[in-house]
This record gives structure tokens, sequence and C-alpha cells, in this order.
């Protein structure tokens, strides 16, 4: 396989997209066109020497993979028998750690120069950034004159750590070369594609569903762990701890898996592993657990707040409730045993889906407090992509040709982010079922048209490969392709240079760079991003005009009618939106009244919304919503959406302005409409910290 990390990536990407375009490469890898040109000079050193046609690029807007460079990857990829890498620093320091993990004798220098092919003064050098790296994780690589390199640490942080390694080196292209070259190193005797096979096969037998990302993370898993059971170095639980693990009904799974691996079953060992199927596990009809319903019922609450927070009502609550209990079971167990997960869209969601992330973080935090968990960034935009994909769904069915599949190992969330992704992309096109790849592997899907997936796939059938997050030029290219193959249209993407040159003959442009950010975003195929909305800002909606400042009311329902009425005496609404506010409070009780005399009361868009509002009154006397002195209120927000999106960002913004306890009590003693208008100005441009 090829070299260096970047060309490495950048190669997978070119054979995968066979014809593409600089633009395109640079959305994708998120480097300069200069940076490309490097890495493709690289890649071409390298086809030389293998006797490959190079890829012509220079001068070039639309790069061709040669036939003979895609039938040498598509067989190199099907056969693995390429063992050419070197490894970066992030990989020498990776596997410095892996290899002191396996290792069944004293481990000097020379072993650690032979294994990275680097100088002694490089692996010392390598030795210090690792401790650096895994400090966090509470080990350590230490060095005796008896013991040479080892580490230092709980048997539990050591494992938990090759965990996270394993999970960045399943990100690479060519991580079974890594993991091969590794392993043989420690004269291996576990392949994970056997240990796959087995964990497949108790799947079945119990009747379970896991998350395949995780799956292959811990069949690699299993391959180090081989030589800590080798060596008799296990884990230790408290008592207490346990004996709560033996009563969970998973824990036959464990036996069996043990049994089929030919490990000991060390009693503590069978906890460990009890947990890791725990955190892999979707659930199953065979194995209920009673404990498993407080689950269920903090995800009902979960989803009620959301709707609460967010201002939003789902249609189909029930299976929402149910989609969401899928995923967080086993996100539970991962946070409670700091089983390490990778979210490589992390980034991406924080900036694409801002508003949604403050108001999962802020809802989920309380959970957190309950539960005595830390809720690490990665779960809350697993769970942020989650509520994101039931919220862009398309509100009407539009009458579609061809029918589709989805394959993605990634779990319920994102399936459903594809899913619905694509149904806002292709009228033509409907997405009947998402599979895992195994049930794609188990079952015959001849009657479909096409496939999208996350991962490279092994099927006749054309097959698009997709993202859950995607950019709008990664958008315009799967629109480009599909339609090519579909009907045979194909649309050229634009060079962004050339356009600003072409804008520059007619235009004085006096800010290139806000233009270029601007037209970055533009797709060029109006079905991309066609349920999105302009989102406006806090300010935009809560203004002078907006706000209001009264003494005291008679009642409740007084209240609400009154904070509503701006909205009303505008056109924002219509009064039937006032009606079925009460309504709902009256038929669901005070969902409405978020925090200590605060409230948002909101219905329906269909119950008499025209366009996007928000309106604020404060009370100097609080009124008790049900006429219940349980729930005093002062701050009422009456928020009106057109859809479950547009109105996001500046509900997200309000969300941030009310987690902070002394904004709450100035709302409560600024006694001016511009204090208050000027209060909310301040949020109109945060972002997430």
């Amino acid at each position: 396989m090829i070299i260096e990390k970047r060309p490495a990536l950048l190669m997978n990407f070119l054979v995968r997209k066979k014809n593409t375009s600089m633009n395109q490469i640079m959305d994708y890898t998120q480097l300069s066109k200069r940076q490309i040109s490097y890495d493709l000079e690289k890649v071409n050193h390298w086809l030389k020497v293998n006797n490959l046609t190079p890829i012509p690029f220079k001068g070039n807007q639309y790069i061709e993979i040669p036939e003979d460079v895609i039938e040498y990857f598509q067989k190199q990829q099907q056969n693995n028998l390429d063992r050419d890498f070197n490894l970066t620093e992030e990989e020498r320091l990776i596997f410095i750690y892996l290899y002191l993990f396996i290792r069944q004798e004293p481990i000097s220098s020379v072993h650690l120069t032979q294994l990275l092919q680097v100088s002694k003064n490089t692996v010392i050098s390598d030795v210090k950034k690792a401790n650096e790296m895994n400090s966090p994780s509470l080990v350590g690589i230490s060095y005796s004159r008896q013991l040479g390199y080892h580490l230092k640490g709980t048997e539990f942080d050591k494992r938990a750590l090759v965990m996270q390694f394993l999970s960045k080196l399943l990100q690479l292209p060519y991580f079974e070369k890594l993991l091969d070259y590794l392993l043989k190193e420690g004269n291996g005797q576990y392949n994970y594609k056997d240990i796959l096979r087995t964990i497949n096969q108790i799947e079945k037998l119990f009747g379970l569903q896991f998350v395949e990302e995780r799956l292959l993370q811990f069949a690699c898993f299993i391959t180090f762990y081989y030589y800590r059971q080798k060596e008799r170095k296990f884990v230790r639980f408290h008592s207490d701890e346990m004996e709560l693990l033996k009563k969970d009904p998973i824990r036959e799974v464990a036996k069996k898996l043990l049994q089929l691996l030919q490990f000991e079953e060390e009693e503590a060992e069978l906890c460990y592993f009890n947990i890791q199927l725990l955190g892999l596990s979707l659930g199953s009809n065979s194995l209920q657990d009673d404990r498993h319903d407080i689950l269920f019922k903090l995800c009902e609450q979960l989803v009620f707040d959301f709707e609460s927070k967010a201002c939003i009502a789902f249609e189909k609550k029930n299976e929402v409730i149910k989609s969401l209990y899928q995923h967080l079971k086993p996100a539970y167990f991962r946070m409670k045993y700091r089983i390490p997960i990778n979210n490589p869209l992390l980034e991406q969601i924080k900036s694409e889906h801002t508003e949604l992330f403050t108001i999962v973080k802020e809802m989920l935090n309380p959970i957190g407090t309950l539960l005595s968990l830390t809720i690490p960034e990665e779960e809350i935009g697993f769970i942020t992509i989650h509520f994101g994909a039931l919220l862009e769904k398309p509100k009407q069915a539009i009458p579609k040709k061809k029918r589709a599949l989805v394959v993605c190992p990634s779990g319920i969330s994102s399936s459903l982010m594809v899913k619905h992704l694509l149904e806002s992309l292709f009228s033509e096109i409907t997405v009947e079922k998402a599979l895992s790849i195994q049930e794609f592997q188990d079952g015959k899907y001849d009657r479909y048209d096409l496939i999208f997936s996350t991962v490279g796939l092994e099927t006749d059938l054309p097959c698009f490969q997709v993202k859950p997050i995607m950019t709008p030029n990664e958008k315009n290219s799967l629109v480009n392709e599909v339609y090519q193959h579909l009907f045979g249209i194909q649309y050229h993407d634009f060079s962004l240079k050339e356009l600003i040159q072409t804008i520059e003959q007619f235009a004085n442009v006096y800010d290139e760079k806000g233009l270029k950010n601007a037209l970055n975003q533009i797709t060029f195929h109006k079905k991309v991003d066609v349920y999105r909305g302009m989102q406006p800002v806090l300010q935009d909606l809560l203004k002078d005009k907006t706000i209001q400042i009264v003494e005291q009311l008679s009642d409740w329902e007084e209240a609400v009618k009154v904070a509503a009425n701006p909205l009303l005496i505008n056109g924002v609404i219509e009064a039937s939106y006032m009606d079925a506010m009460i309504e709902n409070i009256k038929t669901l009780g005070a969902y409405v009244v978020i925090g200590p005399e605060v409230a948002i009361p909101h219905a329906r868009p269909e119950m008499g919304v025209n366009q996007v509002g928000m309106s604020f009154l404060k009370l100097n006397q609080p009124v008790y919503f049900l006429n219940d002195e349980k729930y005093p209120v002062r701050l009422l927000f009456c928020i009106a959406a057109v859809d479950n999106t547009t109105h996001l960002k500046a509900l997200s913004q309000l969300t941030k302005l009310l987690s902070k306890q002394d904004n709450i009590k100035r709302l409560k003693e600024m006694d001016s409409i511009e204090a208050i208008s000027e209060l909310f100005m301040q949020y109109s441009a945060t972002s997430i910290n």
C-alpha cells in the first residue's frame, strides 16, 4: 500500500471516485490546491516505481484515474497482500503502546528501533511524547533494567487506551496492514476476521444486534487481549459491582463467547466481557431486564424534554423513543465503564448543527448528573445527529420511482441521517431500508435499483458512497454521480476562482474572503438543502415590539395570550395558535415550564403559524400554570415555529442564555425593554464553547 498517511487517504478517495475535480478533492481533504498537488506528486512517484500510469493533474480541472491504477488498487484491496507503508509520528506513538501491551519479554530500545525502523534517539523522543499523549488516560511507559520498557497503570485503564488507539487506526485505509505487521511481530494466533465470525455467530445464536462499527474495534481488541489473558493480567472489580454484573442476562452471552474463543472463564474477566457486550448491543427480544426499563423511561423523558426545549412535536413519538433507546442503551454502558468511542463527524456536527448541538448538550447535562456520568462530546454528537435526522425528515412523501438501500455500520443515528439526507436530495428515489453490513451480506436485494453506503461494499448493484453529514460540494458531487447513472445527466461544478474572476469583470468586490465563503455554501443543484431555510438569530425575533413588561395578570391563560399578542398583531400567528397553546398545557401538563419561573409556550405549526416568530413577556408578579403553586412563572417566551428547524438557531441562543442562572435573575430585575433587548442581542452571535 501507499507510503504516508495523507497521500494514502488521497489515493483511496481518488480510486473510489475514479473521476473527480480539484474542487471536490479540496473540499474532501480540506487541503489547499498546493498541498494536494504535493501529495499527488508523491502518489505519482509511487505509481511510477510500481510500473503504473501516473495520474495526469497539472492544468486539469477534472482528474481521471487511469484504468490500470484502479484495477491494481481494487486487486490489492481484495488480496490484501501489500505491506509497503511508513509510519507517521502519531502512528509510531500508538505502535509503541500497543507493542508494549502485548509484550511477552523485556523490551529494550533495540526492539523498538527494529519495530519502528527509526534511530535510537527517535525512539527515546517518541517514548517521551507517548507518555505526554497518554497521561490523561492515567497510563504511562516506564523503563527498568529488569523489566525493560513496560506499562504502568490499572489493567482497565490500559485496555481502555488500547481501544481508543484501535479506534484511530481503524479510520485509516491501511489499518489491516498495520495490525498485521504489529501482531505478527508478537507472534499472534488470533485473526480479527475469525473473531468477527465468532461474534456474528453469537449474535445470531442469542438474537442480538450489535453496533457494527464498534464490533470491528472489539474484534481487533480481542486479538490484543489474547496476550493479556495468556500472561494472566486480569482486571479488578469491586465485589458489589461484580454481583450486579452477574445478574445481567448478557452474562450467558459473554460466557459462550469466552468458550468459543477458548479463553479462561475467570470471574472478573467474565464481568469485563459482560460490560463490553453491553456497550455493543442494541438490544434483544430474548434478553430483557427490568433495569433496562429505567433507560427506556429515561428515553421517554429525553424525547419529552427535547420537544419542550426545541419547541417541536414529533408525530410518531413512540417510534422516536424506541429508536433513541436503541442508541442510548449501548452509549450508557460505554459512558459508565469508560469504553472509548470515536466520532469522526464531531467537528462537522458542531459546525453544521451548532444550534442543535447546543440544545442537546444543555438537555443532557442533568441526565449526566442524575446517572453520575461524564457525557463526552462524542456521545453528544451522536445523539445530536439522531435528533437532527428526525427533524430534517421531509414533511411530505413525494412519489418516487427508484428503490434504494442504505448500508451503514455506525448505528441507528447515522443510518437515519443518511436516509433523510437522501430523501431530501432525490425525489426520484425512495430509500426503503437502512441495513447493517451483516444484514446486507446475509440478504438478497436484487429487486433494488441502487445502494448508498458509508463504507466500501462488494456488490453488483450500483453503489454510491455517502457520509451522514455532507458539505454542499459533496452533495453536488453525489447528485452528479447519481443523476449521471440514472438519467445520463452530468453537471459540472464551478471553479470558485473562475467564478470570482467573472464577478469582478462586472462588479467591484470589496470583501473577497466574505464572497468566497458565501459562494462556498452555494449549491448548484436545486435539490440540495431544499428543506433548510434561513435561520433567524435571537435579536431578529425578540425586538422592542415583541418584548413586554407587565406588573400582574389574573391567571396563566391570560399570561399566555398576552405573551403571544405581539405575534398576533404582526400577523405571525392566528388566534387559533393561542388557543392551541393553552389547550396543550391543559392536556399535556406544565411541560412548557422549563426552569424556575421560566416557560416557553408553543404548539404545532399547523395550528395557526404564518411565519417564524418569538415574543417575550416579563411579569413582576408570577402566575401559576395550571393553578398549581409548583409552577410559578414570571418569564414567558412564546415561540411560533413554521417547521422543525428554522427556529433552532434563535432557540439555541436562548437556551445558552437561560442556562446561566445569573441571566434569569437579571431578566427578572430588568425594568426596561431596552435593557432586555440588549441582553438578547449579546446572545445573538454566541457559538459553542
